[in-house]
């Protein structure tokens, strides 16, 4: 009997370490989603049973938005089944470069994607918590970024560019509704070897979300007036090591929330401490990013919403850079 038992434990342990390696992260399988590669990877949260579809390319290389298989399309945006208490919070801080939660100076950064299936597990079960314990109290502000891009590819398929590009449009033109913002996308989130992130996609979930400046968003989208943000975020990335999705850094060090969430829970509650951390200022390129976000100096667009009906509020917000583009194709 004492066999059996120690035996049934062996096995449990063996599972659980099976579990954990599972949700490592999203690096395992990139290289194949950048290459066509399987369908269902292993130990994928949520796993589903695709057909591939085939990437329509320009010239260049890069896959077009309109030439997006309309399967590649969510049918339906569903509610989603958790939120941020975002309500519990003093105030916002929609002033910074990249989406942040909390107004305190201390601050880390989480780093995902919008299309990896480990940054969704992340954030359905884990993110709200974090938000709750450590930003609610005024102990931390939490930063997100997209990686888009790994080794200088796209990472996670060529569409990850424009999903990384959306997420930061919704941030700059309607602070307000970006966390509503992604809510539905990580509750709606297709299968990452799709190339989902249509602008017609991408624009769909900010309607959901209930989004001001709804056409500004769009054309923000299309012109690619984020790409150079989305680009150092990913040189951030690289400069830390990071080579796999979701991570949390701070100057302490980076932790792997999906395979060790109390790594990662101590690591915040060290920073909330009066240990390293990330927070301040954040300077790229000899440019503070502090205040309205800019690119290479240049705004593009005025208050949050613009010349769209209803703005989200009365703030200046302003967005975009030099990077803009007259052509209306979702290239990339």
């Amino acid at each position: 009997m004492v066999d059996r038992e120690t035996d049934r434990r062996s096995i449990l342990k063996l599972s659980g370490v099976a579990a954990i390696a599972s949700l490592s992260g999203c690096a395992s399988f990139a290289k194949e989603a950048n290459t066509g590669g399987a369908d269902t990877p292993t130990g994928q949260p949520e796993q589903q049973t695709t057909t591939a579809q085939p990437e329509t390319r320009t010239a260049a290389g890069n896959e077009t938005d309109a030439n997006a298989s309309v399967e590649m399309r969510p049918k339906t945006v569903s509610d989603p089944s958790f939120e941020l208490q975002t309500g519990a919070l003093p105030s916002l801080q929609t002033d910074a470069r990249y989406p942040t939660i909390g107004t305190a100076d201390t601050t880390v950064t989480v780093y995902g994607s919008w299309k990896c299936p480990y940054t969704q597990e992340f954030v359905r079960r884990q993110f709200g918590g974090l938000v709750e314990d450590f930003v609610a109290t005024g102990d931390l502000s939490i930063e997100f970024r997209n990686v888009a891009y790994m080794d200088g590819e796209p990472y996670l398929g060529p569409d990850a560019p424009r999903a990384s590009e959306a997420g930061l449009a919704v941030w700059n033109i309607d602070p307000e509704s970006f966390w509503t913002y992604f809510s539905y996308v990580f509750a709606n989130q297709p299968q990452e070897r799709r190339d989902w992130a249509t602008t017609e996609n991408l624009v769909r979930f900010a309607e959901a979300a209930d989004a001001n400046g709804i056409d500004q968003i769009r054309r923000a989208i299309r012109s690619r007036a984020y790409a150079q943000s989305v680009q150092l975020s990913a040189d951030s990335a690289a400069e830390l090591d990071i080579t796999t999705v979701p991570r949390v850094a701070s100057d302490g060090g980076v932790t792997a929330p999906t395979v060790d969430p109390e790594a990662t829970r101590e690591q915040l509650e060290r920073v909330a401490n009066g240990g390293s951390t990330f927070g301040g200022t954040t300077t790229e390129n000899n440019s503070t990013f502090g205040g309205n976000s800019t690119e290479n100096g240049t705004s593009f667009g005025s208050s949050a919403g613009g010349n769209e009906s209803g703005a989200a509020n009365n703030s200046s917000t302003t967005f975009g850079t030099n990077e803009t583009t007259e052509s209306d194709d979702d290239t990339f």
